[in-house]
């Protein structure tokens, strides 16, 4: 545990020293190099510094000692860009698709865009198949990284704020749809 801690604190400064000199970091998704905004490495930078903080289901919106996925995205986003996020999920996926382009192939999407999910259905493809995306609630909400993770949180049995990977995943075959919050 002590190296884990050890490691976030070294990139988070890492992020955080590159982005103060330079406004923008380059970032490498589908083979090609890109730099990203200055709010959007802030609203990542600013997320990866509570990497490890507990999950819990309609945590206090006024603390950070523990978050659910909305109150995450809600926190970092307002405290980093100034960006307020309605409070839900499905609220906040309201608000993309009333204010941004959409994507619905997760691969299309930007570093810092925020990613929509619907209800957990197994670990495998079989489990989504037969499902219309586009009429599924949405139950989860998460931040694109590029190379195909996401920065999020989601159960105590996860570890609550973490990285996930996307591709082939319970994730990928989850995913509704994203789009920019700037």
């Amino acid at each position: 545990m002590k190296n884990y801690s050890i490691k976030k604190l070294i990139v988070a400064g890492f992020l955080t020293t590159v982005l103060f000199n330079t406004g923008a970091i380059p970032f490498q998704t589908n083979g090609h190099v890109y730099a990203a905004s200055s709010s959007v490495e802030k609203i990542i930078a600013t997320g990866m510094k509570y990497l490890g903080t507990p999950y819990e289901f309609g945590s206090d919106r006024s603390t950070t000692k523990t978050f659910d996925c909305s109150d995450f995205t809600k926190h970092i986003f307002e405290k980093a860009a100034g960006v307020t996020l309605p409070s839900t999920s499905a609220l906040q996926a309201a608000y993309i698709k009333k204010n941004s382009a959409i994507q619905t192939d997760w691969k299309n999407l930007k570093r810092g865009d925020l990613m929509f999910f619907m209800s957990y259905h197994g670990s495998s493809t079989a489990g989504y198949s037969r499902l219309t995306k586009s009429k599924q609630t949405i139950t989860h909400v998460g931040v694109y990284l590029g190379n195909g993770k996401m920065l999020d949180t989601y159960s105590k049995e996860s570890g609550g704020v973490r990285i996930d990977n996307i591709n082939n995943t319970h994730w990928e075959y989850r995913f509704v749809f994203g789009g920019s919050a700037l």
